[in-house]
């Protein structure tokens, strides 16, 4: 008998080193399970992280974009306002000098000058337009002109000078001084230095 509990003794105390190794074994996987388990979250928590910042960075640059834009384009437009206030203030002292001009005696003497320079076309059948309040001056600019015109009053023109035209050719010989300023309105848009980039 004594054979037989050493024998189940040894049966048991197998058992139990097996049951152990076994229990040993199972820890050791499940502890590599979970440890794998939690590298696995670590990963796609890491990744989550990152594709959250990622989004958040960009839209803080998109945020950050449109905000540069409407400030430059605020500051653009307040450029432009600026620069187009210089300009106008400009232009309306140049035009209250022109309204004093054509109050002037000189002014009789420019027209008549222009009348002469219009008649080097050699139009053949030309008509002069003018200010209705420089229509009083018709008789002298035909005379300057040198030969027979008909001069009309044209709401075209606002400043002063005068347009010639060829009824036959159409050709226009145009010394308004409203086309010079337009003229000198560009020349100086162009060549002031006041551009906005």
């Amino acid at each position: 008998m004594q054979d037989i509990e050493r024998i189940f003794a040894d049966m048991k105390k197998e058992i139990a080193e097996e049951s152990k190794e076994e229990v040993n074994e199972i820890l050791a996987d499940v502890k590599k399970s979970e440890d794998d388990a939690l590298v696995t979250m670590q990963q796609e928590a890491k990744k989550n992280a990152d594709l959250r910042l990622k989004q958040e960075l960009e839209e803080m640059h998109s945020e950050a974009a449109t905000e540069i834009s409407q400030v430059n384009s605020e500051r653009m437009k307040k450029l432009i306002e600026k620069r187009d206030e210089y300009v106008n203030t400009i232009f309306t002292a140049v035009e209250d000098q022109l309204h004093a001009f054509v109050g002037s005696d000189e002014y009789v003497t420019y027209l008549e000058k222009k009348a002469k320079q219009a008649s080097e076309a050699q139009f053949e059948q030309a008509v002069m337009y003018v200010r209705e309040a420089d229509l009083k001056l018709a008789d002298q600019l035909v005379k300057a002109y040198g030969k027979q015109i008909e001069v009309k009053a044209s709401e075209r023109i606002q400043l002063g000078g005068l347009i010639v035209e060829d009824q036959l050719s159409a050709l226009v010989v145009n010394e308004t001084l409203d086309e010079a300023l337009k003229a000198q309105r560009e020349w100086f848009n162009k060549n002031s230095g006041l551009v906005i980039k």
